[in-house]
């Protein structure tokens, strides 16, 4: 199994998308993890999935800006497992306006939820890091975005996270490469799960410029994200540190014009307000 010995603590992972994906990926391949979200009856359902098929998995309710909580998230993990090697951060927050209308709170939700919680998992878990050991192959995945590469349209305050975690990322690879931890970001494209899928399909013409903005032609799934997250945490990924890896279908190797939304583009040439879409 290509994680067997290792710990995980997987924030985010109590949905039915990326986080999820990624900790089932995880404990399929012998990774013993501890799964955390905001949703703490979601966490606990992927635990149970993940120990139904005979994988080690425990869950946590966690707010990953909050600093007790994840101080709570690192320390089950070594009172469970006895060690820490990985990190994953899936946690995210999104607030989607013009940027003179975003007030200071929702500006602070939106960084604190991308960005300080990768801060945070990462202060509190890089001296059990450095405990486990160059051998142990620790790592640290943050799942940013392609709008941390590119933007669309009043996606500031969430871009400006994104972005914020691969200069972390960067930074963390260059600090403690030389104790043997790894640090390494994803930029996922349009991400849809069984669940999101079917709504956003009901619009036909924004469904078909969904599929047009990717040179591949189809939108990615929370597997296609979990699979590239499984290889960096990996002993196979031994020499890859402070990359960013693009798991976007193509999307940001186009032009500016052509990577935008047909949604997005429509309310940005008009000047409408677009709205936050619900969780």
């Amino acid at each position: 199994m290509r994680l067997e010995g290792k710990v995980a603590i997987i924030t985010g992972g109590g949905g039915a998308g990326i986080g999820h994906a990624i900790a089932r990926r995880f404990a399929q391949e012998g990774c013993a993890v501890v799964v955390s979200d905001v949703n703490e009856a979601g966490a606990q359902a992927v635990a149970a999935e993940i120990t139904a098929f005979g994988g080690r998995a425990v869950a946590l309710r966690v707010d990953a800006s909050v600093t007790e909580d994840v101080q709570s998230l690192v320390n089950l993990a070594i009172a469970t497992y006895g060690r820490l090697t990985t990190v994953v951060n899936c946690a995210a927050m999104a607030t989607v306006k013009y940027l003179h209308e975003i007030s200071e709170e929702e500006w602070r939700r939106t960084i604190d939820g991308c960005l300080t919680s990768v801060f945070l998992t990462a202060r509190y878990a890089l001296p059990h890091l450095m405990e486990a050991g160059r051998e142990a192959g620790p790592s640290i995945t943050s799942i940013s975005s392609a709008n941390g590469v590119v933007t669309n349209p009043h996606f500031g305050g969430y871009s400006a996270g994104k972005a914020g975690i691969l200069g972390l990322t960067r930074n963390l690879a260059l600090d403690y490469g030389p104790h043997g931890i790894r640090a390494n970001a994803i930029c996922p494209g349009l991400i849809l799960n069984d669940t999101s899928r079917p709504r956003v399909q009901a619009d036909e013409a924004e469904w078909a410029g969904n599929l047009d903005c990717y040179p591949l032609g189809v939108i990615g799934t929370p597997e296609d994200i979990a699979n590239g997250a499984l290889f960096l945490a990996s002993d196979e990924a031994k020499w890859v540190t402070g990359t960013t890896m693009m798991i976007d279908g193509g999307l940001t190797i186009q032009s500016p014009e052509a990577v935008m939304r047909p949604s997005f583009r429509r309310r940005w040439k008009s000047g409408a307000v677009h709205l936050t879409p619900e969780a």
